[in-house]
């Protein structure tokens, strides 16, 4: 099996740059060494991204969700190990201990599977890659020859998988410079909150506005911290409705000063290893303007209805002058208005005013 590197090598720097390679390669990767089929982990303490070769995708979305990658002990044995190449399941446990362990009574034999060949490799976000391919039950174990050219190969495995790392990282600081050049202070953050990399508006705001804590970026302003907090474990509970992303930042005479988003970035194969999963804008208070309403309902949620009333609010309308001009009564504007606040998270009309008025951009300089 010498030829195995040479056969793949090319596949695995391509998948380095175009990360949607990877599943492919994996499919053929594991089509070489018999195996059902392959996948990729990285492993964080929270919001561990995947993927996998369509042959078991399946079964990797119900490993997920199903929280059985917090009790693998799978990556635990390897890790203490700490060997550079690949691992079987004889590498990490006895006969009897196979019988025994959970993962394979109650999950990988009952689907058929239940024979490994993986390797852990780390990244220089600080994360580790978990790169596995996994056999069917009745196949048995890896052969040894077949580990042998999977050694050989995990060197360059490691090398594409630090590529597509790096890649992300400067994805996520170019990022932030495409909003600086939009005039808005922004910061790329993994999904504990962590700050990954941040323009340089937003650097001037750290430590003023903006602090880099060591566990979370956080937020001075106490009220907004709790806020910012409570949308960063929503995001990372993969909660997509009903937590406030927007919210007002007051200055120390209580007034609002800025409004910070959280911008959430939706899952791809490369946050696989960019590890980007949030940006935080904080945009400055522009001059009074009501905002679009295709702009509130995206950002907060709000029904046709209630985009309407908060922009009429923000123009300066009463309540009984917005039930005139939509000829509904004044609890039905009430009504929405208090949905209004539930979405927006905050309490007061003159709170939510000042709220809608940072969602305007402000211009760029001529």
């Amino acid at each position: 099996m010498s030829e195995l590197s040479e056969q793949f090598i090319d596949q695995l720097y391509e998948a380095s740059f175009i990360p949607e390679k990877w599943p492919a390669l994996l499919a053929d990767l594991s089509e070489a060494v018999e195996a059902m089929g392959g996948c990729l982990f990285t492993l964080a303490r929270s919001n561990s991204a995947y993927l996998g070769s369509k042959s078991i995708s399946a079964y990797l979305d119900e490993f997920m969700q199903d929280g059985w990658l917090a009790i693998n002990t799978r990556t635990t044995r390897a890790a203490a190990l700490a060997h550079p190449g690949f691992l079987t399941d004889h590498d990490l446990y006895s006969d009897e201990e196979l019988e025994k362990e959970q993962i394979y009574r109650e999950f990988l034999r009952p689907r058929g599977m239940g024979w490994v060949a993986g390797t852990l490799v780390p990244l220089p976000s600080g994360d580790v890659l978990a790169f596995s391919l996994e056999r069917q039950t009745w196949r048995g174990p890896f052969e040894r020859h077949y580990v042998e050219a999977l050694d050989r190969l995990r060197p360059h495995i490691a090398r594409a998988a630090m590529v597509s790392a790096r890649l992300g990282l400067e994805r996520a600081r170019a990022g932030a410079a495409a909003l600086e050049a939009l005039g808005l202070p922004a910061a790329v953050l993994s999904g504990r909150g962590q700050l990954l990399a941040c323009n340089d508006l937003m650097h001037g705001l750290i430590p003023t506005v903006v602090l880099d804590g060591a566990t979370r970026v956080q937020l001075v302003e106490r009220r907004a911290d709790c806020m910012l907090e409570n949308a960063l474990d929503g995001m990372a509970g993969g909660v997509r409705r009903g937590i406030v992303q927007s919210f007002p930042i007051a200055g120390a005479d209580e007034k609002t000063q800025s409004v910070a988003h959280l911008l959430p970035v939706r899952g791809s194969v490369n946050d696989l290893f960019s590890r980007m999963h949030s940006i935080l804008v904080i945009m400055p208070m522009p001059g009074a303007s009501a905002p679009p309403t295709s702009v509130l309902q995206s950002l907060f949620d709000l029904t046709p209805s209630e985009a309407r009333i908060a922009a009429a609010l923000v123009a300066g309308r009463s309540i009984d002058a917005i039930g005139k001009d939509f000829g509904i009564s004044r609890e039905t504007v009430r009504t929405h208005l208090r949905a209004i606040f539930a979405k927006s998270g905050v309490s007061k009309q003159s709170s939510l005013v000042r709220l809608l008025l940072g969602v305007t951009l402000p211009r760029a300089a001529l």
